[in-house]
């Protein structure tokens, strides 16, 4: 039987097992006629003719997984434990003994101990080596495995065996599992006396009230002006990001809306309500190619409603709504229903082709998309002076005074989808060399060789971000070992590259050390306070008038 007609197979057995679950859930089951009698007989042959015994479960998966392809992008089968993953990730919480970790040459690293969880009560440090788990040797073990070891049951214990480079010892610890807050705000703080700062990494059950509460703490230490970066953030929970931008908008003011081929319940409209912690002041939206769905509904929702500018980039273009629906056996479809408006009308969603190679073209398609700078050529009329060297800015005009449709963005951009920012920002990216240095692991792998070494002032710095910031400076440390990784890994050492971009190389480095000392909020103030061009250019446009 040829792997194509084995597939189709597949397909046919699941897709009856989900119609017939779906009806049996949700409606009585009707009369079984049409495509639902073939699939009848295709189980029936296969039963009764097929060469070879066939693992049901097995064929359910494959069955599935060909079926979810052949739709949209962003419909996808979850097994059992990626549904029980999922739901921990979402919910803002998971028992197990709060680590940040990474894999490194084969060796399990621990990134950074979770603020207040039992792995920093227990002593664990940044930078420690587990070699085993419950007496299995940790080394070669895969992320997943990782996962599965270290998180359980609240109240449960693991022994951990670790080795401490940099005082050269070799550690055996019994940690207790607690259950761990898992946060959607990376990044909390404020720039100078009056401009905040907050970083949203993602959309869970918990982020509305982070932001809330790191709004509060930011106006009580003086906030007159706010930038919300949601650059890289895929998205999550759309409830949450409606409740954040309901902090930003006029009351009764339109959010966002859904639309769905079955009606009812699928099309929403959602709305702001008279309570709101910023309701005025100056505001920046902050954005990238990697910001998706929930992240793309609140900088559209701003936009639109002309609360805030949006500066960055063409974000992803995911406006597709997805339900999750469980199956039997713990496993669940995320299946998409409707398509996601900004409150003017614009469709967030980008084209797409169904099936397989659909979905590869794409993700290959955006990259190309963003890649070209061909939406500015000669329209010099578009470009905005800026004090930030090496950067180049254009006004879009993503949302006119009069309808969208008619609006220079949309009239020069053609309807790509996502969400086109009022001030696009062509920045210089990284060069190859610097690129490959980070595929290859070397700005990690040099950043803990400097944590590892005994010699280096850099634990001294660690029990203050701000004092790190001032004070690192080991310039020739870092070379050093870069080269030596450099050599270990067999990678040419092309001196002149190296010069060319010493300074990025430097800045991410010293910002891989920061999140082993401070965790990701340490290294995001690095990055932003030492080489953020956007962030610039977005300060710049923040105490101007609003739109």
């Amino acid at each position: 039987m040829s792997r194509i007609f084995q597939a189709l197979v597949m397909i046919a057995v699941l897709s009856f097992g989900i119609l017939l679950g779906s009806r049996l859930q949700n409606d009585s089951l009707g009369p079984v006629f049409g495509y639902q009698k073939k699939l009848f007989d295709v189980i029936n042959l296969i039963s009764s003719r097929y060469v070879d015994d066939v693992d049901p479960d097995s064929l359910a998966e494959s069955g599935i997984k060909g079926m979810v392809e052949s739709l949209d992008p962003h419909t996808v089968y979850l097994s059992q434990d990626k549904v029980s993953y999922s739901k921990a990730e979402f919910k803002g919480n998971f028992e197990g003994i709060g680590i940040e970790f990474d894999i490194i040459r084969d060796t399990l690293v621990v990134v950074a101990p979770l603020t207040g969880g039992p792995s920093q009560d227990a002593g664990i440090m940044a930078g420690d080596r587990i070699l085993a788990i419950d007496s299995v040797s940790a080394i070669g073990i895969a992320s997943s495995a990782v996962v599965a070891s270290l998180r359980g049951e609240k109240g449960s214990s693991v022994h951990l065996d670790l080795y401490r480079p940099f005082s050269k010892r070799f550690l055996h610890l019994d940690v207790k599992r607690d259950r761990i807050p898992t946060y959607s705000i990376d990044a909390s703080f404020l720039l100078d006396d009056r401009t905040g700062y907050i970083r949203l990494s993602r959309f869970v059950s918990t982020t509305s009230d982070e932001f809330v509460q790191s709004l509060s703490d930011l106006k009580s230490r003086g906030m007159k002006g706010l930038v919300v970066d949601l650059r890289g953030n895929p998205g999550g929970y759309l409830e949450e990001a409606v409740e954040i931008a309901d902090e930003f908008l006029a009351p009764d003011s339109l959010i966002v809306y859904t639309k769905s081929r079955h009606g009812g319940p699928d099309e929403i409209k959602y709305r702001s309500t008279a309570d709101g912690d910023y309701q005025s002041g100056p505001l920046v939206i902050l954005v990238d190619r990697g910001s998706a769905s929930a992240a793309e509904i609140l900088a559209g929702a701003l936009q639109d409603s002309r609360r805030a500018p949006v500066v960055g980039e063409l974000t992803f273009g995911k406006g597709l709504v997805q339900r999750q629906f469980d199956l039997y056996d713990g496993s669940a479809i995320r299946l998409t229903i409707a398509r996601y408006y900004t409150p003017l009308g614009r469709q967030i969603q980008r084209d797409y082709d169904n099936g397989a190679r659909g979905r590869e073209d794409y993700y290959e398609d955006h990259s190309s998309l963003l890649a070209s700078e061909s939406f500015f050529d000669d329209r010099e009329d578009l470009a905005v002076a800026t004090d930030v060297d090496g950067v180049r800015v254009y006004r879009t005009d993503a949302v006119s005074l009069g309808e969208v449709a008619d609006s220079a963005a949309v009239k020069a951009f053609g309807g790509v989808g996502g969400i086109i920012p009022d001030f696009w920002v062509l920045d210089d990216r990284p060069g190859e060399y610097f690129v490959m240095l980070q595929e290859k692991g070397v700005i990690e792998e040099t950043a803990l060789a400097v944590l590892d070494d005994s010699a280096s002032r850099v634990r001294e710095l660690g029990g203050s971000l701000d004092l790190f910031l001032e004070k690192y400076a080991e310039n020739q440390r870092v070379e050093r070992y870069l080269e030596m990784v450099c050599r270990r890994k067999n990678m040419t050492i092309d001196a002149l590259e190296l010069e060319r971009e010493k300074t990025r190389i430097m800045i991410a480095v010293k910002s891989r050390i920061a999140r082993q000392l401070f965790g990701i909020g340490g290294q995001i103030r690095v990055l932003v306070e030492e080489t953020d061009k956007v962030l610039l250019v977005a300060r710049e446009q923040l105490y101007k008038e609003v739109l």
